[in-house]
């Protein structure tokens, strides 16, 4: 992807307002690395300051962290962000104690897709569908 295309593309974390806050925290920081695992050229190159110093690449692409209102679905959300051909990570609320990944790939192996219990998003995708998808929810605060 060249770095024209970044600017065409948009990232949208939505949380589950119904979490605490240090829930969300967590939720968008293990959305974010997954987008970062995902998405090529998310990450910038390393920047030096005038003293030498090496800072790490960080995200070229915002992050806006979005939370639900009442009447939101995110299985919904993740349905049209599917539709419209965007990308989309989910975070499940039984990941929340657990202790190894491969107890997360038993849970998965065990469950249907639609019985996940989905409590926060990561989209990626062109502007204008994750805007369209996403436009009306509010900043999480």
């Amino acid at each position: 992807m060249a770095d024209t295309d970044i600017q065409d593309k948009k990232i949208v974390i939505v949380i589950s307002a119904n979490l605490e806050k240090g829930q969300a925290a967590n939720r968008a920081a293990v959305l974010a690395t997954g987008l970062a695992a995902h998405v090529p050229h998310m990450i910038g190159v390393d920047v030096t300051t005038k003293d030498g110093k090496t800072l790490l690449g960080i995200t070229q692409i915002p992050i806006p962290i979005l939370t639900t209102k009442p009447d939101t679905s995110l299985s919904v959300l993740v349905s049209k962000s599917q539709e419209l051909g965007c990308m989309v990570i989910l975070f499940l609320s039984r990941v929340q104690g657990m202790t190894s990944y491969e107890e997360y790939i038993l849970s998965i192996g065990q469950t249907n897709y639609q019985d996940l219990d989905i409590d926060a998003i990561a989209l990626y995708g062109d502007k204008k569908s994750i805007t369209k998808i996403t436009g009306n929810l509010p900043s999480l605060r």
